[in-house]
């Protein structure tokens, strides 16, 4: 006997226009259960002992007898970072809450467990890795406990000046996997990413609360990097960095159309965050997307494609549609400049005053900017992107912003039935924008502002 898990289907015209994608995953799953606590793990509201062991013998025992659900009843257990494989439920109950101990050592890989490392060189809290048809469900909650590990993050900007990257855990690692589903819980403070998944298909990540203070330094919510058939739906997020960030790291000749390929996100709600991004890293291709039906309250950004020189790469067939935002600062950004401004107001000042800009964190140089050589795996080129039925109201401090780099200017951009109110028009610089129905209600300024190499139709 097996319990099947599927997810409501999604519309048979998904993609119709822009390629296809296939069914929701269904995971299938014996009807074995392996409770934690009969392998001694304890749920004490102020957890001192760790359950590690008691975690781990279940679900290795579960996937020895072919599978089943490793169910974790309500409590609280302090764990050090879990491995699951083929054929595994992990389900919290209502009430159930995994612990991630902040323990630096127990996220260093073992000779036996690399093959779960990250590729920034730290074992994931939970990992899901050279495996198949597994799922975590439930209505409980995995807390990453990150806050330990952010104030590190803050320590070494202080004494070194610059600033730090993710060198921390991700929570959630699905790598080299195939046929995965997170259903209904919540997960919080990670150390750094939520939910990685890296070469990976068929994943679904629905219906899940991904929480984390303004305070946390790179909490993206969900991130599928070089993977494909991805569905992202029904999900509430509330973090401090990228809603989702689609990425494409390097090329590879299996996926000549882009490694990130079939993407699905509709029907979230996205708090605080920086949007529904593509990039930073592009140069391996991303391809089909289709964003639809999501809404943004007081977020920071909402769309964002975002390479910079040297990791850009195409970007295609991207459609956003039936889009509502409040309070959103910028709606819509599409750049193939993202270079990090310096954290020396001084020299900031100094850039801006030979003729560039800021947008929140990042420095963009004059439109005199020379072109460089083009190179097809490390220029940002993006095209053929539609934006559809979309309002944007509220207190947004500009419109958009749309910069292509001079020698690749951005191709195909088209708007369709657009309003947007905000403080500031529309920037445009080396870029081909159509539009229909574009409404824009602006307190200050021009509506359109065009730099070089900006064509509007």
């Amino acid at each position: 006997m097996f319990t099947r898990l599927t997810l409501p289907a999604i519309a048979s015209c998904l993609f119709a226009s822009i390629g296809g994608v296939s069914a929701a995953t269904a995971t299938q799953f014996p009807a074995k259960v392996c409770d934690v606590t009969q392998y001694g793990a304890e749920g004490h509201r102020l957890q001192i002992a760790l359950n590690t062991d008691s975690f781990q013998q279940a679900i290795n025992d579960c996937a020895a007898a072919g599978g089943g659900t490793v169910q974790v009843p309500a409590g609280n257990y302090l764990v050090n970072p879990l491995f699951l494989k083929s054929n595994i439920r992990l389900n919290l109950a209502k009430n159930a809450t995994i612990v991630a101990s902040s323990e630096v050592s127990a996220y260093r890989a073992s000779q036996e467990s690399r093959y779960a490392e990250a590729e920034n060189g730290w074992l994931p809290f939970i990992s899901i890795a050279d495996a198949s048809n597994v799922a975590i469900t439930g209505e409980g909650t995995i807390d990453g406990q990150g806050a330990v590990w952010w104030e590190r993050w803050r320590e070494n900007i202080r004494a070194t000046g610059k600033k730090a990257g993710t060198d921390r855990p991700r929570l959630i690692y699905i790598t080299r996997a195939n046929n995965i589903l997170v259903d209904g819980i919540h997960l919080t403070n990670s150390p750094s990413f939520h939910i990685v998944m890296r070469d990976a298909s068929n994943v679904d990540v629905n219906n899940t609360r991904i929480t984390s203070p303004w305070h946390a330094p790179n909490t993206d919510a969900i991130d599928p990097i070089d993977s494909r058939n991805i569905r992202i739906t029904n999900n509430y997020i509330d973090c401090n960095d990228d809603h989702i960030a689609i990425k494409a790291e390097k090329p590879s000749p299996r996926y000549p159309d882009g490694t990130a390929d079939n993407i699905y996100i509709a029907n979230n709600k996205l708090l605080q965050g920086r949007g529904i991004s593509i990039g930073s890293e592009t140069s391996g291709g991303v391809n089909n997307v289709l964003v639809e039906n999501n809404q943004f309250i007081g977020s920071m950004y909402g769309i964002r494609i975002k390479s910079p020189r040297g990791k850009g790469g195409e970007v295609k067939n991207i459609i956003y549609r039936n889009i509502t935002m409040v309070d959103v600062d910028v709606p819509l950004v599409f750049s193939g400049y993202y270079q990090a401004a310096p954290i020396v107001q001084a020299e900031v000042d100094k850039m801006v005053a030979e003729g560039g800009f800021t947008l929140g964190e990042q420095i963009y140089p004059p439109d005199s900017d020379a072109r460089q050589p083009f190179d097809s795996v490390k220029t940002p080129h993006f095209s053929n992107i539609t934006v559809s039925n979309l309002t944007s109201t509220g207190n947004s401090k500009a419109a958009a912003f749309i910069i292509g780099v001079p020698e690749a200017p951005l191709s195909g951009f088209t708007f369709e039935n657009v309003r947007i109110d905000a403080q500031q028009g529309i920037r445009i610089r080396n870029a081909q924008l159509k539009t229909s129905g574009l409404t824009l209600h602006i307190d200050q300024g021009q509506t359109m502002i065009l730099d070089r190499g900006a064509m509007i139709d």
